[in-house]
Protein backbone atom coordinates (compact mmCIF):
# COMPACT_ATOMS: atom_id res chain seq x y z
CA UNK A 1 0.00 0.00 0.00
CA UNK A 2 1.49 3.68 -0.57
CA UNK A 3 1.36 6.23 2.05
CA UNK A 4 -0.29 9.43 1.31
CA UNK A 5 -0.61 13.39 2.16
CA UNK A 6 -2.55 14.92 1.15
CA UNK A 7 -2.46 18.09 -1.19
CA UNK A 8 -4.23 21.32 -1.35
CA UNK A 9 -4.57 21.56 -5.27
CA UNK A 10 -6.60 19.37 -7.19
CA UNK A 11 -4.57 17.78 -10.13
CA UNK A 12 -6.27 19.88 -12.87
CA UNK A 13 -4.82 22.36 -11.86
CA UNK A 14 -1.44 20.95 -10.88
CA UNK A 15 -1.27 19.74 -14.61
CA UNK A 16 -2.05 23.00 -15.88
CA UNK A 17 0.51 24.55 -13.51
CA UNK A 18 3.10 22.25 -15.92
CA UNK A 19 1.90 23.10 -19.19
CA UNK A 20 1.30 27.11 -18.70
CA UNK A 21 5.02 27.31 -16.83
CA UNK A 22 6.69 23.85 -17.34
CA UNK A 23 8.22 21.55 -14.86
CA UNK A 24 10.29 21.11 -12.92
CA UNK A 25 8.84 23.80 -11.04
CA UNK A 26 8.07 25.30 -7.14
CA UNK A 27 4.10 25.72 -6.36
CA UNK A 28 3.35 27.50 -3.15
CA UNK A 29 0.15 27.36 -1.64
CA UNK A 30 -0.61 31.42 -0.07
CA UNK A 31 -3.61 30.09 2.14
CA UNK A 32 -1.78 27.46 3.62
CA UNK A 33 0.97 29.84 3.96
CA UNK A 34 -1.21 32.55 5.68
CA UNK A 35 -3.23 29.85 7.59
CA UNK A 36 0.32 28.34 8.79
CA UNK A 37 1.31 32.46 9.87
CA UNK A 38 -2.26 33.11 11.99
CA UNK A 39 -1.95 29.73 14.03
CA UNK A 40 1.79 30.63 14.58
CA UNK A 41 0.27 34.15 16.07
CA UNK A 42 -2.25 32.62 17.94
CA UNK A 43 -0.21 30.20 19.62
CA UNK A 44 1.94 33.46 21.11
CA UNK A 45 -0.59 35.49 21.17
CA UNK A 46 -0.28 35.82 25.15
CA UNK A 47 2.70 37.99 24.48
CA UNK A 48 1.80 41.66 23.99
CA UNK A 49 3.89 42.66 21.33
CA UNK A 50 4.78 39.45 19.83
CA UNK A 51 6.39 39.50 16.63
CA UNK A 52 7.98 36.52 14.44
CA UNK A 53 11.11 37.15 12.51
CA UNK A 54 10.20 35.22 9.75
CA UNK A 55 13.63 33.40 8.74
CA UNK A 56 14.62 34.97 5.15
CA UNK A 57 17.36 32.26 4.11
CA UNK A 58 14.09 29.55 4.56
CA UNK A 59 12.40 31.09 1.08
CA UNK A 60 14.11 34.03 0.32
CA UNK A 61 11.29 34.75 -2.50
CA UNK A 62 9.75 38.46 -2.74
CA UNK A 63 6.15 37.76 -2.51
CA UNK A 64 6.28 35.23 -0.47
CA UNK A 65 8.05 37.35 2.09
CA UNK A 66 5.36 40.11 1.36
CA UNK A 67 2.52 37.73 2.49
CA UNK A 68 4.02 37.00 5.71
CA UNK A 69 4.49 41.25 6.00
CA UNK A 70 0.65 41.23 5.43
CA UNK A 71 0.46 38.78 8.17
CA UNK A 72 1.98 40.95 10.89
CA UNK A 73 5.64 39.13 10.44
CA UNK A 74 8.87 41.09 10.57
CA UNK A 75 12.08 38.98 8.70
CA UNK A 76 15.31 37.34 10.56
CA UNK A 77 18.21 37.67 8.22
CA UNK A 78 21.79 36.36 8.43
CA UNK A 79 23.30 38.16 5.60
CA UNK A 80 23.78 41.52 4.00
CA UNK A 81 21.97 39.70 0.80
CA UNK A 82 18.88 38.99 2.81
CA UNK A 83 18.98 42.65 4.47
CA UNK A 84 19.01 43.89 1.03
CA UNK A 85 16.09 41.97 -0.09
CA UNK A 86 13.93 43.23 2.65
CA UNK A 87 15.18 46.50 2.22
CA UNK A 88 14.12 46.38 -1.84
CA UNK A 89 10.56 45.40 0.02
CA UNK A 90 10.35 48.43 1.95
CA UNK A 91 10.90 46.84 5.53
CA UNK A 92 13.18 48.19 7.90
CA UNK A 93 13.54 49.60 11.58
CA UNK A 94 11.52 46.94 14.03
CA UNK A 95 10.57 44.68 10.91
CA UNK A 96 14.03 43.62 11.09
CA UNK A 97 16.24 41.41 13.38
CA UNK A 98 19.35 41.00 12.29
CA UNK A 99 21.41 37.75 13.80
CA UNK A 100 24.83 37.35 11.85
CA UNK A 101 28.42 35.47 12.99
CA UNK A 102 31.72 36.61 11.91
CA UNK A 103 30.46 39.65 10.25
CA UNK A 104 32.59 42.15 8.16
CA UNK A 105 31.87 46.20 8.97
CA UNK A 106 30.04 47.17 5.84
CA UNK A 107 27.36 44.55 7.15
CA UNK A 108 26.66 45.82 10.74
CA UNK A 109 26.95 49.11 8.50
CA UNK A 110 24.14 47.87 6.29
CA UNK A 111 21.61 46.75 9.21
CA UNK A 112 22.52 49.90 11.07
CA UNK A 113 20.94 52.01 8.59
CA UNK A 114 17.96 50.25 7.72
CA UNK A 115 17.25 50.07 11.78
CA UNK A 116 17.37 46.72 12.22
CA UNK A 117 17.42 45.23 15.82
CA UNK A 118 21.44 44.17 16.15
CA UNK A 119 21.86 40.62 17.30
CA UNK A 120 25.42 39.71 18.32
CA UNK A 121 27.05 36.26 17.91
CA UNK A 122 29.51 36.64 20.86
CA UNK A 123 31.14 39.16 23.41
CA UNK A 124 33.93 40.52 21.55
CA UNK A 125 31.90 41.33 18.67
CA UNK A 126 30.54 44.11 20.51
CA UNK A 127 33.21 46.96 20.53
CA UNK A 128 33.80 45.87 17.08
CA UNK A 129 30.08 46.84 16.11
CA UNK A 130 30.28 50.33 18.25
CA UNK A 131 33.33 51.38 15.74
CA UNK A 132 31.79 50.24 12.76
CA UNK A 133 28.13 51.84 13.28
CA UNK A 134 30.21 54.92 15.50
CA UNK A 135 28.69 53.57 18.75
CA UNK A 136 26.06 51.36 20.15
CA UNK A 137 22.87 50.61 18.29
CA UNK A 138 19.44 51.49 19.94
CA UNK A 139 18.59 47.69 19.83
CA UNK A 140 20.85 45.08 20.42
CA UNK A 141 21.03 41.60 21.37
CA UNK A 142 23.09 38.90 22.00
CA UNK A 143 22.66 35.26 21.22
CA UNK A 144 23.08 32.49 24.24
CA UNK A 145 24.48 29.12 23.59
CA UNK A 146 23.91 27.08 27.00
CA UNK A 147 26.35 24.44 26.15
CA UNK A 148 25.90 20.86 27.44
CA UNK A 149 21.51 22.17 27.11
CA UNK A 150 19.44 22.10 24.37
CA UNK A 151 19.88 20.96 20.97
CA UNK A 152 18.55 18.44 18.97
CA UNK A 153 19.89 15.16 16.98
CA UNK A 154 19.52 17.75 13.89
CA UNK A 155 21.27 20.65 15.20
CA UNK A 156 23.47 18.72 17.82
CA UNK A 157 25.57 19.72 20.73
CA UNK A 158 25.12 23.53 21.57
CA UNK A 159 28.11 23.51 23.00
CA UNK A 160 30.07 22.34 19.79
CA UNK A 161 28.35 24.91 17.52
CA UNK A 162 30.04 28.26 16.33
CA UNK A 163 27.27 29.96 17.20
CA UNK A 164 26.22 31.91 20.92
CA UNK A 165 28.42 32.98 23.32
CA UNK A 166 28.67 31.50 26.94
CA UNK A 167 26.52 32.77 29.94
CA UNK A 168 29.81 34.72 31.46
CA UNK A 169 29.73 36.23 28.23
CA UNK A 170 26.31 37.12 27.52
CA UNK A 171 26.24 38.81 30.87
CA UNK A 172 29.25 40.47 30.10
CA UNK A 173 27.97 41.75 26.83
CA UNK A 174 24.96 43.13 28.45
CA UNK A 175 26.03 45.40 30.95
CA UNK A 176 28.28 47.14 28.13
CA UNK A 177 25.35 47.36 26.54
CA UNK A 178 23.39 49.07 29.12
CA UNK A 179 26.53 51.08 29.61
CA UNK A 180 27.08 52.40 26.08
CA UNK A 181 23.79 53.87 25.87
CA UNK A 182 21.82 50.54 24.09
CA UNK A 183 17.95 51.71 25.19
CA UNK A 184 16.43 48.20 24.36
CA UNK A 185 18.01 45.05 25.35
CA UNK A 186 17.66 41.44 24.61
CA UNK A 187 18.51 37.65 24.56
CA UNK A 188 18.07 35.08 21.94
CA UNK A 189 18.78 31.68 21.36
CA UNK A 190 18.67 29.24 18.94
CA UNK A 191 19.41 25.29 20.11
CA UNK A 192 17.05 23.38 17.82
CA UNK A 193 15.88 22.43 14.26
CA UNK A 194 12.70 20.79 13.33
CA UNK A 195 12.02 20.34 16.52
CA UNK A 196 8.57 19.20 17.63
CA UNK A 197 8.47 18.62 20.80
CA UNK A 198 6.42 21.61 23.33
CA UNK A 199 8.79 20.38 25.94
CA UNK A 200 11.99 21.08 24.13
CA UNK A 201 10.81 24.82 23.62
CA UNK A 202 10.06 24.53 27.23
CA UNK A 203 13.58 24.08 28.09
CA UNK A 204 14.67 26.73 26.13
CA UNK A 205 12.40 29.09 27.34
CA UNK A 206 13.37 28.22 30.89
CA UNK A 207 17.17 28.87 30.48
CA UNK A 208 16.30 32.09 28.58
CA UNK A 209 13.90 33.06 31.79
CA UNK A 210 16.90 31.86 34.41
CA UNK A 211 19.42 33.87 32.59
CA UNK A 212 16.80 37.01 32.70
CA UNK A 213 16.67 36.43 35.91
CA UNK A 214 20.68 36.20 36.72
CA UNK A 215 21.35 40.06 34.66
CA UNK A 216 18.36 41.38 36.68
CA UNK A 217 19.82 40.19 39.99
CA UNK A 218 23.44 41.25 39.35
CA UNK A 219 23.06 43.32 37.56
CA UNK A 220 19.89 45.43 38.04
CA UNK A 221 18.98 45.43 34.68
CA UNK A 222 15.96 44.48 33.31
CA UNK A 223 15.57 43.30 29.59
CA UNK A 224 13.07 44.75 26.91
CA UNK A 225 13.01 41.66 25.19
CA UNK A 226 13.67 37.74 24.09
CA UNK A 227 14.10 36.18 21.36
CA UNK A 228 12.86 32.31 21.22
CA UNK A 229 14.67 31.38 18.17
CA UNK A 230 12.53 29.21 15.33
CA UNK A 231 13.46 25.77 14.95
CA UNK A 232 10.05 24.49 14.93
CA UNK A 233 9.10 21.79 13.42
CA UNK A 234 6.81 20.16 10.62
CA UNK A 235 5.85 16.02 10.07
CA UNK A 236 7.61 15.41 6.62
CA UNK A 237 6.55 11.62 6.76
CA UNK A 238 2.78 10.81 6.52
CA UNK A 239 2.46 9.09 9.46
CA UNK A 240 3.35 11.66 11.43
CA UNK A 241 1.23 14.07 13.64
CA UNK A 242 0.90 17.86 13.02
CA UNK A 243 3.21 19.98 14.78
CA UNK A 244 1.07 20.95 18.16
CA UNK A 245 2.11 24.88 17.79
CA UNK A 246 -0.53 25.61 20.39
CA UNK A 247 1.30 23.37 22.82
CA UNK A 248 4.91 25.20 21.72
CA UNK A 249 3.56 28.36 22.68
CA UNK A 250 2.12 27.11 25.70
CA UNK A 251 5.34 25.70 26.94
CA UNK A 252 7.00 28.81 26.32
CA UNK A 253 4.58 31.13 27.91
CA UNK A 254 5.12 29.06 31.56
CA UNK A 255 8.70 30.12 31.96
CA UNK A 256 8.26 33.62 29.94
CA UNK A 257 5.43 34.94 30.72
CA UNK A 258 6.27 35.89 34.17
CA UNK A 259 9.02 38.26 32.84
CA UNK A 260 6.13 40.57 31.72
CA UNK A 261 8.31 41.72 28.48
CA UNK A 262 7.58 40.80 24.50
CA UNK A 263 8.57 37.14 22.65
CA UNK A 264 9.68 37.38 19.94
CA UNK A 265 10.64 34.48 17.50
CA UNK A 266 11.93 33.40 13.96
CA UNK A 267 9.91 30.42 12.38
CA UNK A 268 10.52 29.81 8.80
CA UNK A 269 10.15 26.10 8.13
CA UNK A 270 7.04 25.90 10.38
CA UNK A 271 5.01 28.66 8.13
CA UNK A 272 6.40 28.05 4.43
CA UNK A 273 7.75 24.53 4.55
CA UNK A 274 4.43 22.47 4.48
CA UNK A 275 2.97 24.86 1.70
CA UNK A 276 5.38 24.55 -1.02
CA UNK A 277 5.36 21.91 -3.62
CA UNK A 278 8.28 20.81 -5.80
CA UNK A 279 6.48 19.20 -9.15
CA UNK A 280 8.39 17.43 -11.66
CA UNK A 281 7.86 15.32 -14.71
CA UNK A 282 8.62 11.78 -15.43
CA UNK A 283 11.33 11.64 -18.32
CA UNK A 284 12.58 8.13 -19.53
CA UNK A 285 9.74 6.04 -17.25
CA UNK A 286 11.20 3.22 -15.24
CA UNK A 287 15.00 1.89 -16.24
CA UNK A 288 16.19 -1.34 -15.00
CA UNK A 289 20.12 -1.84 -14.21
CA UNK A 290 21.38 -3.31 -11.22
CA UNK A 291 18.23 -1.44 -9.57
CA UNK A 292 15.20 0.35 -10.71
CA UNK A 293 15.63 3.63 -11.59
CA UNK A 294 12.68 6.19 -12.13
CA UNK A 295 13.96 9.27 -14.19
CA UNK A 296 12.65 12.86 -13.73
CA UNK A 297 13.33 16.19 -14.89
CA UNK A 298 14.86 17.88 -11.77
CA UNK A 299 17.92 17.07 -10.37
CA UNK A 300 18.92 17.38 -6.58
CA UNK A 301 20.09 20.76 -7.52
CA UNK A 302 16.83 22.12 -7.36
CA UNK A 303 16.37 19.97 -3.60
CA UNK A 304 20.21 20.05 -2.24
CA UNK A 305 18.69 19.73 1.29
CA UNK A 306 18.23 16.19 0.40
CA UNK A 307 22.00 15.28 0.89
CA UNK A 308 22.42 18.43 2.55
CA UNK A 309 20.47 18.05 5.90
CA UNK A 310 21.90 14.12 7.17
CA UNK A 311 20.63 10.84 5.87
CA UNK A 312 16.99 10.85 7.48
CA UNK A 313 15.83 13.73 5.62
CA UNK A 314 12.36 12.27 3.95
CA UNK A 315 10.04 14.23 1.37
CA UNK A 316 7.28 12.50 0.42
CA UNK A 317 6.08 11.95 -2.91
CA UNK A 318 3.09 11.67 -4.59
CA UNK A 319 2.09 10.26 -8.16
CA UNK A 320 -0.17 12.05 -9.53
CA UNK A 321 -3.64 10.76 -11.39
CA UNK A 322 -2.24 7.00 -10.33
CA UNK A 323 -5.34 4.94 -8.52
CA UNK A 324 -3.72 1.54 -9.02
CA UNK A 325 -2.52 -0.29 -5.81
CA UNK A 326 0.31 -2.33 -7.28
CA UNK A 327 3.55 -0.65 -6.61
CA UNK A 328 7.28 -0.57 -7.74
CA UNK A 329 10.04 -0.10 -5.80
CA UNK A 330 12.62 2.44 -7.24
CA UNK A 331 14.89 5.12 -7.10
CA UNK A 332 14.15 8.44 -7.80
CA UNK A 333 16.91 9.98 -9.87
CA UNK A 334 18.00 13.02 -11.94
CA UNK A 335 20.29 14.10 -14.84
CA UNK A 336 23.62 15.15 -12.61
CA UNK A 337 26.43 13.64 -12.96
CA UNK A 338 26.93 13.19 -9.57
CA UNK A 339 25.51 9.66 -8.12
CA UNK A 340 24.24 11.51 -5.30
CA UNK A 341 21.35 12.50 -7.60
CA UNK A 342 19.39 9.73 -6.53
CA UNK A 343 16.84 11.90 -4.70
CA UNK A 344 14.36 9.50 -3.21
CA UNK A 345 15.52 5.92 -2.61
CA UNK A 346 13.70 2.46 -2.87
CA UNK A 347 10.28 4.13 -2.94
CA UNK A 348 7.20 2.40 -3.66
CA UNK A 349 5.77 4.55 -6.16
CA UNK A 350 2.75 3.02 -8.70
CA UNK A 351 3.11 -0.02 -11.28
CA UNK A 352 2.38 1.61 -13.78
CA UNK A 353 4.42 4.94 -13.88
CA UNK A 354 5.26 6.02 -17.08
CA UNK A 355 7.17 9.24 -19.60
CA UNK A 356 4.85 12.09 -18.43
CA UNK A 357 3.46 11.35 -15.38
CA UNK A 358 3.90 14.28 -12.91
CA UNK A 359 5.53 13.86 -9.30
CA UNK A 360 4.82 16.03 -6.51
CA UNK A 361 7.59 16.18 -3.48
CA UNK A 362 5.72 17.87 -0.49
CA UNK A 363 6.84 19.97 1.97
CA UNK A 364 9.60 21.78 0.41
CA UNK A 365 8.28 25.28 0.85
CA UNK A 366 11.51 26.02 3.30
CA UNK A 367 15.19 25.52 2.76
CA UNK A 368 14.06 23.99 -1.07
CA UNK A 369 14.48 26.22 -3.76
CA UNK A 370 16.71 28.42 -1.37
CA UNK A 371 19.08 25.52 -1.07
CA UNK A 372 19.30 24.92 -4.71
CA UNK A 373 22.59 24.69 -6.69
CA UNK A 374 23.92 25.23 -10.14
CA UNK A 375 26.33 22.79 -9.96
CA UNK A 376 27.26 20.71 -13.23
CA UNK A 377 25.73 23.93 -15.43
CA UNK A 378 22.56 22.72 -14.12
CA UNK A 379 19.28 25.68 -14.35
CA UNK A 380 17.54 26.08 -11.12
CA UNK A 381 13.41 26.16 -11.89
CA UNK A 382 10.89 28.76 -11.62
CA UNK A 383 8.46 29.19 -8.49
CA UNK A 384 4.76 29.76 -8.72
CA UNK A 385 2.11 31.07 -6.39
CA UNK A 386 -1.07 29.81 -5.92
CA UNK A 387 -3.43 32.90 -4.59
CA UNK A 388 -6.01 31.68 -2.05
CA UNK A 389 -9.05 32.35 -5.13
CA UNK A 390 -7.61 29.46 -7.16
CA UNK A 391 -5.52 31.81 -9.87
CA UNK A 392 -1.86 31.55 -10.37
CA UNK A 393 1.16 33.90 -10.76
CA UNK A 394 4.89 33.31 -12.22
CA UNK A 395 6.82 34.58 -9.13
CA UNK A 396 10.24 33.62 -9.98
CA UNK A 397 11.04 32.64 -13.70
CA UNK A 398 13.04 29.56 -14.50
CA UNK A 399 17.04 30.26 -15.06
CA UNK A 400 18.50 30.53 -18.28
CA UNK A 401 21.97 29.93 -19.81
CA UNK A 402 22.45 33.66 -19.92
CA UNK A 403 21.59 33.93 -16.18
CA UNK A 404 24.19 31.04 -15.53
CA UNK A 405 26.80 32.54 -17.37
CA UNK A 406 26.23 36.46 -16.87
CA UNK A 407 29.15 36.93 -14.26
CA UNK A 408 32.03 35.32 -16.02
CA UNK A 409 34.19 36.92 -18.10
CA UNK A 410 36.08 35.37 -21.70
CA UNK A 411 33.04 33.86 -23.46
Amino acid sequence: MIASKNLPFEEPLLRELAETYGTPLYIYDEAGIRRSAKVLKEAFAWSKGYVNYFAVKATPTPAILKLLAEEGMGFDCSSAAELALVKQGGWNGRRVFYTSNNTPDEDYRYAQELGAVINLDKLPYLEQVAKAVGGYPSRMAIRYNPGGEGGNDIIGRPGDSKFGDTEDHVLKALEKMRSGGVSEIGLHAMVASNERDPAAFGRIAELLRRLAERAAAELSLGLSFINLGGGVGIPYRPEEEPTDIAAIGQAAKTSLSPLNIPVYTECGRFVTGPNGYLLTAVTHGVVESYRRFLTVDTSINNLCRLSSAGPDVYHHVSALGKKTKETKEVTVVGSMCVNSDRMFKDRSLPADIKRGDLLVVHDVGAHGRANSTNYNGRLRCGEVLVRTDGSHKLIRRHENFNDLFATVEGL
